[in-house]
């Protein structure tokens, strides 16, 4: 594990040690590392010492991050977990806003707000784009899907219907959107929690227009695999068509924003890239790699 990694692992638990746990409530802290050599290990070890909760440490070594986070269900026994990524910080408020908000919402899943934090010396182009940040909402909205890395879910949901992450998707991510997407259809109720605030660390290696390219056609393959997993040949059709055309209307304006705004022109090209995405999972099927 390199030494941004290890920095961050420990500013995550760090930030788990310090949470306003809501009366009522007992939690255990579960680190899944999905490093063969169990580079985590030695952290763990040395950081549970003065923790104040139970803290296990689980191996999964198949590189495979969905394969990591079926590790986590595994081993949860709670009737809810509540899923932070290594490259986040919670806000000491951060379990409390969740568990109140799936309370009196009566959701089976709260996802949380994520605000992207970058590294010292980020291009001015990347800030003021904004490409990092995640759409949110008023809390209490309901959604149909979303992201694992800040979110509150329903143990018993997943353990009645027998859901798991999809390793399919272990390479190019999308497995916790998938997931999510099967539990809004088998009738659960998903809901945003704006207070519910981790900060996420951007990496220096994403800061790049190849990284932002390859991601905008990421999430267009995505999105059409799992949207349209239960669809008819015609409703993918229509759905390719329908892409289809906004990629040629956005590449349209894209073109003639480039002389006039620089950063509308990049959020156009980006969204087209989106678009090309959804139309090439449905007529090829290609998927793009994003983790190894």
């Amino acid at each position: 594990m390199c030494t941004y990694k290890r920095q961050h692992l420990r500013q995550t638990l760090d930030s788990i040690a310090l949470l306003v746990i809501p009366q009522g409530v007992s939690i255990e802290v579960l680190v899944v590392d999905n490093d063969e050599l169990q580079s985590a290990k030695a952290i763990i070890d040395a950081v549970r010492r003065d923790f104040p909760y139970p803290l296990n440490y689980y191996s999964e070594p198949v590189k495979n991050i969905a394969a990591a986070r079926n590790k986590l269900l595994e081993a949860a026994n709670g009737d809810w977990i509540a899923s932070i990524d290594d490259d986040e910080v919670a806000d000491p408020l951060w379990l409390a806003a969740l568990t109140a908000t799936a309370d009196h919402y009566s959701a089976d899943v709260v996802f949380g707000h994520v605000i992207a934090d970058f590294p010292d010396n980020t291009p001015a182009w990347i800030k003021e784009g904004n490409y990092f940040s995640r759409k949110t909402h008023k809390t209490g909205t309901e959604v149909s899907s979303g992201g694992s890395g800040c979110t509150l879910i329903n143990r018993l949901f997943l353990e009645k219907h027998q859901l798991k992450f999809d390793l399919s998707y272990g390479t190019t991510g999308g497995e916790d959107v998938q997931l999510f997407y099967r539990m809004f259809r088998l009738g659960a109720k998903l809901v945003f929690c704006k207070e519910a605030i981790v900060h996420e660390s951007v990496e220096r290696n994403r800061l790049t227009l190849s990284y932002l390219k390859k991601r905008a056609v990421r999430i267009g393959q995505t999105y059409a695999r799992y949207r349209l997993e239960q669809a008819t040949v015609q409703q993918k059709f229509l759905f390719a068509v329908k892409n289809l055309i906004l990629l040629c209307c956005i590449s349209i304006v894209s073109l003639f924003s480039y002389p006039l705004n620089k950063q509308l022109f990049l959020k156009c090209y980006l969204k087209a890239l989106d678009k090309y995405g959804k139309v090439a999972s449905v007529l090829n099927g290609k998927k793009v790699e994003l983790y190894k």
